[in-house]
């Protein structure tokens, strides 16, 4: 039996990583022709793994080019010969509002011939922090600290986002104006709605979306927000050229990734569940954990040995007073509550850029065992309850490291039934 839980973690372990490179966005930058313009080339990638499709899209585009990469601070710096700018996330900081800026006042100097490509992918709204004049940097810190424990879904939480701004929300198409943009985006939004990652700085909304959240983010704030209480601002009739946005990245790009790795390489039934899934990460946890006890006494809906995968985001509302560890460790967490006792179920749960939530771990590996150690070793303590997730997986030797990947594509759950 611990023979069975090793080898099937190192299963899941290889299936995260070589689904990450068949999937990787880097390597889909390089297939795309781009015809030079007349003028000048500006290129501008934000997000996580900025840095690398930028250095793919300077190696595979013939022309020159000018442009400013932002990145997080913990990931590397590629030589791909343009600006590289280094901010914090997942709460913006000063470093962000300078790279704001200094993008801004780039592409506001673009004409009808020259070409932006913007390349984003998720992380990017707090590398660009730029609040409504007449508020300051504290007050978009002081809004993204609310939005990260507020149990909102990652669209929810860019709607407020790109209103919250003078950058996000489609103002920085509207300033590159007159020259025409094309859009590279590598999305974590489920449901694939492109104009909602990073908060959509290079996306004009056409159609008025609705703000229901009644959170409180401080009397100026909320004042601010009680204006916009029923709809964004309507900016389809303002100018902006956007010539075509291309997904190069997504969940549903990384399952197809997952299933032809494991067709090739692994002899098992295999289950893809969802692209899509969103909610609360122990409700979700409580809806994989029905699945699998099912194909483990039951073989349905598909026979042992199987494997299920699913993606998209999971939410966690947290408490004020709250533990360490993000929406995965807590997913798997609960998962492993609701399995315990139970043989040969195995179960990865990450983000697919490396990092979960404000920790070092992508997520964590549990089984049947896991919340049995948990007990034996800590019996006094509720971390779930707790939202300290963090802490149970450290004292389980659950904690699953990567480091930073380059890629993020929304997170990813791998179960093993055997």
């Amino acid at each position: 039996m611990v023979k069975e839980k090793i080898d099937d973690q190192q299963i899941l372990k290889d299936i995260f990583s070589k689904s990450l490179e068949l999937a990787d966005p880097a390597k889909k930058i390089e297939k795309i022709n781009f015809d030079p313009p007349v003028g000048q080339l500006f290129f501008v990638a934000v997000g996580k793994g900025a840095g690398r499709l930028a250095n793919s899209f300077k190696k595979s585009y013939p022309g020159k080019a000018d442009g400013i990469v932002v990145i997080p601070e913990n990931e590397k710096c590629y030589e791909s010969g343009f600006e590289v700018i280094k901010a914090t996330h997942p709460i913006p900081s000063k470093k962000g509002l300078d790279a704001s800026l200094k993008i801004l006042n780039a592409i506001s100097k673009l004409g009808k011939d020259d070409l932006l490509i913007f390349c984003i992918s998720g992380g990017a709204s707090a590398l660009l922090p730029l609040p409504p004049e007449g508020f300051a940097l504290e007050d978009e810190i002081q809004l993204n600290k609310i939005l990260l424990g507020s149990g909102l879904s990652i669209k929810e939480m860019n709607l407020f986002r790109g209103v919250f701004s003078q950058i996000k929300g489609g103002k920085l198409a509207l300033a590159a104006y007159p020259c025409p943009i094309i859009n590279l985006v590598v999305s974590d939004i489920p449901g694939g709605d492109l104009s909602l990652v990073g908060s959509g700085p290079t996306f004009v909304p056409e159609i008025k979306r609705t703000i229901s959240s009644n959170l409180d983010f401080g009397s100026n704030i909320n004042k601010f927000f009680s204006e916009y209480k029923k709809i964004l601002i309507q900016r389809g009739d303002q100018n902006a050229i956007v010539l075509k946005s291309v997904c190069i990245g997504s969940s549903a790009i990384l399952l197809d990734s997952v299933r032809d790795y494991i067709e090739k390489k692994y002899e098992f039934n295999l289950l893809l569940l969802s692209s899509e899934f969103e909610g609360d990460a122990s409700s979700l946890a409580n809806f994989h954990a029905s699945i699998l006890k099912e194909i483990k006494r039951f073989d349905r809906p598909i026979k042992k040995p199987a494997i299920i995968v699913s993606s998209g985001e999971a939410h966690v509302k947290l408490p004020k007073n709250h533990g360490r560890g993000g929406r995965n460790s807590h997913f798997a967490l609960a998962l492993a509550k609701e399995i315990e006792g139970v043989p040969g179920i195995t179960a990865l749960a990450a983000d697919t850029d490396g990092i979960d939530g404000f920790e070092k771990n992508a997520g964590a590996i549990i089984s049947g065992d896991t919340f049995q150690v948990l007990k034996e070793r800590a019996p006094q303590n509720d971390f779930l309850e707790a939202f300290d997730s963090f802490s149970a997986h450290k004292i389980a030797s659950s904690l699953f490291y990567t480091g930073a990947t380059g890629i993020n594509l929304n997170d990813i759950r791998i179960a093993i039934v055997r």
